[in-house]
């Protein structure tokens, strides 16, 4: 039997890594995204592998519904989740500078869409009584925000509060739920412009800061993800697996 992984914001940065990653492990894929022009490409590249791309803005109930249904007509199974889908928006203002529209947007992109991905899983998890979920959160999360601001990291925070609630509720019917909280990663044209307009003493204090003595790439989040969706990952539950390198231990 083939497993299946769904992957919200599977069209580029981390989330397409991580598609490439589940298909390379043997499963089958769904990528879920809003940019219809990159679900597109990536779908032609992946023409010819178990895969589809499903348009779904993971913030609205009835979209996320609908792309499930649509996986279920497809697959007939959802055996992994990977909730990728967020960002910081560039909002990373003094909070007193942060309007509440810019706010509530942050929320929403990085934890509305981890529980409405999550519960339509459950759904389909719960008949299996089997299931992987692993949901991105942040080394922001963990202490404090390198790119984003107050609410990006409050949004992280609350994935991982959100994953080990559930992870208690959702053990006992065979599915599990951890986070992986990256740190400064190379996921984008924002972060990678972000990185280069730093000064040579500003990279050098984040090298020295950092024992791995580099930037993380994609790969090191996917393969993490991918891992825990893993059939003899069942004793990990809980979870919250930090991926930068050790800048930040805790």
């Amino acid at each position: 039997m083939k497993r299946v992984a769904v992957v919200s914001g599977g069209a580029d940065g981390i989330g397409k890594e991580v598609v490439l990653e589940f298909l390379d492990a043997g499963f089958a894929v769904a990528a879920f995204d809003i940019n219809d022009e990159k679900l597109a490409k990536v779908s032609e590249e992946l023409k010819d592998r178990d895969f589809i791309g499903i348009h779904c803005n993971a913030i609205e109930e009835e979209s996320v519904q609908k792309a499930f249904s649509q996986v279920m007509e497809h697959y007939g199974r959802v055996d992994a989740l990977a909730n990728i889908a967020g960002g910081s928006l560039a909002i990373s203002q003094p909070v007193d500078e942060i309007s509440l529209d810019g706010w509530e947007k942050v929320i929403a992109l990085n934890m509305r869409s981890v529980f409405l991905c999550t519960r339509e899983a459950v759904k389909v998890m719960r008949k299996q009584q089997y299931g992987r979920i692993v949901s991105l959160s942040s080394m922001a999360g963990r202490s404090r925000s390198v790119f984003g601001g107050a609410p990006y990291a409050a949004a992280k925070a609350g994935v991982i509060g959100f994953t080990r609630q559930c992870s208690k509720d959702m053990g006992p019917i065979g599915v599990t739920i951890n986070a992986v909280a990256p740190g400064t990663v190379m996921s984008g044209d924002r972060i990678s412009g972000f990185w280069a307009n730093k000064s040579e003493e500003d990279k050098a204090f984040f090298f020295k800061s950092n024992p791995s003595g580099r930037l993380g790439v994609p790969k090191d989040i996917a393969r993490t993800i991918v891992f825990l969706c893993h059939e003899d990952a069942s004793y990990i539950n809980g979870a919250v697996i930090d991926v930068n390198g050790g800048m930040w231990v805790g």
